[in-house]
């Protein structure tokens, strides 16, 4: 990597952290919400669609459901 490539993965990481093995992106109001990797989030969209609480709603609301139990 050139200095350039150096600068700017640092500015993209920036609100990234590892925590315990775990990585996490810092959101609105300093709230850690955990990164999903695609297979575990479309686990979570599948539930949220046809389980328990399940419910026709709009993608932005499910969404929000996600950001609001600490996901991203």
């Amino acid at each position: 990597m050139n200095l350039v490539e150096k600068q700017k993965l640092t500015r993209k990481s920036k609100p990234f952290t590892l925590k315990e093995g775990i990585v996490y992106r810092m959101g609105q109001g300093n709230k850690m919400r955990r990164c999903l990797t695609t297979s575990k989030a479309q686990n979570i969209l599948k539930e949220l669609h046809e389980g328990v609480a399940r419910g026709q709603f709009v993608i932005d609301i499910i969404a929000k459901k996600n950001l609001d139990v600490g996901y991203w």
